[in-house]
């Protein structure tokens, strides 16, 4: 990832949080809900948002932030000043639950 697409990739986190947080109106965006990661390639076209949600069903909000993700690019066109706002995806982070499976077959290969 270039210098830049980092830049933009970090001000779309923070720009998503607060987005989230404070702007979207359905209660499943209530829950507690971390952007953990975006991906973007160094065209800035496309971004793929990883989240985690601790206290709802993280396919239900998926699909909400799917849903959502047309008023979403109207808020952070608002909020951002670049070129080509990238097309945004949502996915579920699932690095947590495959690092705790990594574990688990490393303790089992030791017994």
């Amino acid at each position: 990832m270039s210098r830049r697409s980092e830049r933009v990739a970090s001000l779309l986190q923070n720009l998503l949080s607060e987005i989230i947080m404070f702007e979207l109106n359905d209660s499943i965006f209530k829950k507690f809900i971390s952007i953990t990661e975006i991906k973007i390639g160094d065209d800035l076209r496309k971004a793929t948002v990883y989240f985690r949600v601790y206290d709802a069903d993280p396919a239900e909000l998926e699909t909400a932030l799917s849903k959502a993700k047309g008023y979403i690019k109207k808020l952070l066109s608002e909020k951002m000043t670049v070129k080509f706002l990238p097309d945004i995806e949502f996915k579920q982070d699932l690095r947590e639950e495959e690092k705790r499976l990594d574990e688990l077959f490393a303790r089992i290969k030791k017994s």
